[in-house]
């Protein structure tokens, strides 16, 4: 199974793979960031915190529930991270296929860019 297929299963079936918690998906995803030498997730962080305007510094998770729970206190927040949050895991998994998509379509610009400035 390909990894985007894998992913898609993962949104489909959470429990088929012992996960419940927007903790346990972000926890999964990391492993699959270590998995790839830490290249998957690259810059994902980063971008979520651009695109919702808060700090890079932030952790994934309280990332995550603040952009699907923009509205909320900081206690809703924490306990949203611990909870099951259906919310804040399709949140984590559209914006999760938008950031790949963007970035394999800059990836391809680049490398469209490379070889037609090589010819």
């Amino acid at each position: 199974m390909e990894l985007h297929e894998r992913l898609a299963d993962v949104r489909r079936r959470p429990r088929a793979y012992g996960l419940s918690t927007l903790g346990e998906m972000v926890a999964f995803l990391t492993g699959v960031d270590a998995a790839t030498d830490w290249r998957f997730l690259e810059g994902f962080r980063e971008w979520l915190a651009a695109k919702s305007g808060l700090g890079a510094n932030l952790a994934l998770p309280v990332l995550l529930v603040r952009i699907a729970y923009p509205d909320m206190g900081n206690d809703f927040w924490v306990a949203a991270m611990r909870e099951e949050s259906p919310k804040a895991v399709a949140v984590l998994f559209d914006e999760l296929n938008t950031f790949l998509e963007s970035e394999r379509l800059r990836n391809s610009e680049y490398y469209r860019r490379g070889s037609d400035s090589s010819s």
